[in-house]
């Protein structure tokens, strides 16, 4: 994604994550408390950004899309299996969340191509990131 001409940032918690400590393609790299905090974080333009939501589990995946839920973003997409994926929106709903909201998340993120490895699934994401960049 680097190579595309878009700025990377990446937040994670906790401090020594693999995704921070390993990751030599981000621009920016941004250690965080709590996920509640990325709110606070995104700058103007939000809807020129391109978002995927991928933490270490449920709860923090929550976190992160509670906090972000709020902006428009061109792109916003939860990592995760379909199962966790439908619960987590349901639960949404159930709280009353409009759909509307929901529904401009890719959840899970990434093409539909059976995606099974790790790299596999980076490219099915970077392909719909590309997919709705160019309209």
């Amino acid at each position: 994604m680097r190579t595309m001409d878009l700025y990377i940032s990446v937040f994670a918690h906790p401090p020594g994550l693999e995704t921070m400590v390993r990751n030599g393609y981000a621009h920016e790299k941004v250690l965080v408390r709590d996920y509640d905090e990325l709110s606070g974080l995104i700058g103007s333009g939000a809807q020129h950004h391109y978002v995927v939501v991928m933490t270490q589990g449920y709860r923090t995946d929550d976190r992160a899309v509670r906090a972000l839920l709020p902006f428009d973003f061109r792109y916003f997409g939860l990592l995760g299996s379909r199962t966790k994926v439908e619960k987590m929106l349901a639960g949404y709903r159930a709280e009353g969340i409009v759909e509307a909201r929901l529904g401009r998340m890719r959840a899970p993120a990434g093409l539909s191509i059976h995606s099974q490895t790790p790299e596999e699934i980076a490219v099915s994401i970077a392909a719909e990131i590309v997919q709705v960049k160019h309209g």
